[in-house]
């Protein structure tokens, strides 16, 4: 049941990367009965879906590691990229579309394909969803092929563009945690995400920044793979100390499942089991 926690390392083209890899088979199913037997409270603060990103078909597991992308990202300037869906990002953080720093490329890891390697496409062209109907308007038609840079102060905006990615078979968050001043990194990050050239996270990256993607299956299509992506320029002891952190987490979490009766005691359960080690903030 831990195995979504359990990561590789390997350090490739200049930078430590660690992945947890985890096929189908290995993914937790959701696990609290009632998301299934209950009916969703409709007050977003009730709302297992809303509230924390849960819910009978994308279960704790998801939410898990992007509480893990938060807590490793501590103490840095966090911006996301959710891939495809920019414009329903916007919506949900309450972000006038003008206002959105878009750029030319996006990071990609293929879902479709068990290996690693393979499966790390690295930054790719991006591309944002435009609607058929009704027809898009010409911002849409001008920007559909560029992705939203946000900067992210909460963990429940990281959560808020989980609701806007999570309506396919799979979806892609990616995170950069910036390290130095504050608002002095992003104009650059910008800035190389919107080059003529493919960009490069050995150049990318300095040291104290952590780079994280997470590629999530949704419906669980047999042979995909789920990936939970961590990079930087040297070693970090501190994925292992979180995978630790987050494995005895969910452990509790398993123990406490069948003395959860209603969505009172979920969002309680929910919220220790995605608490941040101590000193940490999960907000």
């Amino acid at each position: 049941m831990e195995r979504f926690l359990r990561f590789e390392h390997a350090e490739r083209d200049g930078v430590h990367t660690y992945v947890a890899r985890v096929g189908e088979q290995d993914m937790p199913e959701p696990l609290w009965p009632g998301l299934w037997e209950q009916s969703y409270p409709t007050a977003p603060e009730l709302s297992p879906y809303l509230r924390h990103g849960i819910n009978n078909s994308c279960g704790e597991a998801p939410a898990v590691w992007r509480a893990l992308a938060w807590a490793l990202t501590e103490g840095t300037e966090r911006h996301a990229i959710p891939c495809y869906y920019r414009d329903e990002a916007a919506n949900l953080l309450g972000v006038d579309r003008a206002t959105i720093r878009t750029v030319g490329w996006e990071y990609e890891v293929d879902v479709e394909r068990a290996d690693w390697p393979a499966a790390d496409r690295g930054f790719v062209p991006a591309r944002a969803c435009v609607p058929l109907r009704p027809a898009p308007d010409r911002w849409q038609r001008d920007h559909r092929e560029r992705a939203g840079l946000f900067p992210l102060d909460t963990f429940a905006q990281l959560t808020a563009l989980e609701l806007a990615v999570g309506g396919d078979a799979a979806s892609e968050l990616t995170l950069f945690g910036l390290g130095g001043p504050a608002g002095r990194r992003s104009p650059g990050l910008a800035d190389v995400l919107d080059r003529p050239d493919r960009p490069e996270l050995r150049h990318l990256l300095r040291p104290g920044d952590v780079f994280v993607d997470l590629a999530v299956v949704r419906d669980y299509p047999m042979g995909w793979t789920n990936y939970l992506t961590v990079k930087t320029l040297g070693p970090t002891d501190r994925v292992w100390d979180l995978a630790d952190h987050y494995s005895a987490a969910f452990r509790r979490y398993l123990a406490a499942l069948p003395r959860i009766r209603t969505f009172e005691d979920f969002h309680a359960a929910i919220d220790e089991l995605l608490a941040a080690p101590t000193g940490g903030d999960q907000r």
